[in-house]
């Protein structure tokens, strides 16, 4: 469970929640190198981190529309779970000195569907934002874009990883008992004068 210290911590570790309030708050529409930067920052994330981005950034969106009947409080709810979900994990990854990605294999296999659900949600607030505010529109389209081409990378990715471990499992079994035991034979090493049979 987070509590608001980690919450802001993570918030302003993800960077792209921050820009977009920024955005929001300024009212104007976004600049072109500011638009590229955005998706430039997200495409460059892991899967699980730009699931997170994504879900702190549209839990901002969700909030400004609170009580409008515009469907966001299930926006929010989704939200709120993956926060919830993967947060913690990777607020604990992100301050550890010993980078080790092998902690996204404990996760991944739920991202991409999560992904996509998120672009899902996403795309149908876009057209209630489209026509409140051209900027919250823009970093909803930049957002679903986002959350759809890091689903798509996160199923490759765990497809390649389940066709390596299957590979792995038909090597294990296709080497013969008795060659493994002939090996281990090979290696021994008799020390000199030892008596020999």
């Amino acid at each position: 469970m987070l509590n608001e210290k980690d919450m802001a911590l993570m918030t302003a570790k993800l960077y792209v929640p921050v820009a977009a309030c920024e955005a929001m708050d300024m009212k104007k529409n976004i600049e072109a190198d500011a638009h590229f930067a955005l998706h430039d920052v997200l495409s460059d994330m892991q899967c699980d981190e730009a699931l997170l981005t994504i879900a702190v950034t549209a839990k901002h969106i969700a909030k400004r529309y609170a009580g409008t009947n515009s469907g966001t409080e299930v926006l929010s709810m989704e939200c709120d779970r993956i926060i919830e979900e993967y947060g913690p994990l990777w607020l604990k990854h992100s301050q550890s000195t010993r980078k080790d990605n092998s902690y996204l294999m404990n996760v991944l296999e739920n991202i991409p569907e999560d992904l996509e659900n998120m672009a899902e949600l996403i795309e149908l607030n876009l057209a209630y934002a489209a026509y409140d505010n051209p900027v919250i529109s823009e970093i909803c389209e930049i957002l679903q874009i986002q959350a759809g081409a890091h689903a798509i990378i996160a199923e490759e990715f765990l497809s390649v990883m389940e066709m390596a471990q299957c590979q792995k499992r038909k090597t294990a079994k296709s080497v013969p008992a008795n060659m493994i035991a002939a090996n281990a034979a090979d290696n021994v090493i008799a020390f000199p004068g030892a008596a020999t049979r």
